[in-house]
């Protein structure tokens, strides 16, 4: 996934989630304790890459840069 702006200031609602390839991971959401979705890593337009971890039952996701 490519974006035109900065993943950082994406919200959950602003991901089109049937595009964007996700794995389970274990990690778990600290608001509800249930599993969190690792993302594919994505890139912004500037080229830095960053990958989330979503919480769908939250509607949350955490964007982390990666090196």
């Amino acid at each position: 996934m490519k974006s035109s702006i900065s993943p950082m200031f994406l919200t959950y609602f602003m991901v089109r989630w049937g595009e964007v390839k996700q794995t389970p991971s274990e990690q778990k959401c600290t608001e509800c304790g249930n599993p969190l979705n690792r993302t594919e890593v994505v890139e912004d337009e500037k080229g830095l890459k960053y990958e989330g971890f979503v919480c769908h039952a939250d509607k949350r996701v955490t964007w982390l840069k990666v090196s």
